[in-house]
């Protein structure tokens, strides 16, 4: 028996339906759920990428930070920091490494020193960066993802595409390729590709 074609239309709508709803909930499911006490942090500390070529950072291999890598002015690597928050502090020499020039570092915008935390606590701190008690001593890193901070900026596309949900083209009018998911893709009405979500995280040697 013939299905007929308002029926098929209307499944087709509320397939498409569940599918963009299901693809905008898996955008969404890695938000880590945290509990809302405060922490009673005296301070955090979280590594930046500091400094340029034209601007260069006072510090040395011994007083870098540990995960962040040091360059020269031309670009040349000299070095990965020594010293780890965690393991409380080093005693390392007090001149400026005249090699350095920048580094770059797992973050590369916000504060380096939080404080205060305000009410933040080791689930709802951020990933990379070290939280310390009233007594100095290193309480956790955090656990939540960084938020990444977008210029509020309106990029005239027609669609978008994302890995969790497929072939499924969702309809946008507006689009932020800084703010778009990871994996994500924006396109032009014509089927041009204007850009690709990249990682909340990024490097930045500026």
């Amino acid at each position: 028996m013939a299905v007929p074609k308002e029926v098929s239309f209307l499944a087709y709508l509320l397939v498409l339906a569940f599918s963009v709803t299901r693809g905008i909930f898996l955008l969404h499911a890695d938000a880590k759920a945290c509990t809302k006490e405060c922490g009673n942090f005296a301070y955090g500390i979280c590594p930046r990428s500091e400094g340029s070529a034209k601007e260069p950072i006072c510090t040395n291999c011994c007083s870098g930070y540990k995960g962040c890598n040091y360059y020269s002015a031309d670009g040349t690597f000299i070095c990965e920091g020594e010293f780890d928050p965690k393991e409380g502090p080093k005693a390392c020499p007090a001149n400026c490494d005249p090699r350095i020039a920048y580094s770059k570092c797992p973050r590369s915008q916000g504060r380096r020193i939080d404080y205060p935390t305000g009410c933040t606590n080791c689930c709802t701190g951020y990933k990379g960066c070290y939280y310390f008690g009233k007594d100095g001593k290193f309480v956790c890193e955090g656990e939540s993802t960084e938020p990444k901070k977008c210029p509020a900026i309106c990029i005239i596309a027609a669609y978008m595409t994302c890995p969790s949900s497929g072939s499924v083209k969702i309809k946008v009018h507006c689009g932020n390729c800084c703010s778009l998911s990871e994996g994500c893709k924006l396109y032009r009405k014509d089927g041009s590709l204007i850009c690709t979500g990249e990682p909340q995280i990024s490097i930045s040697a500026a």
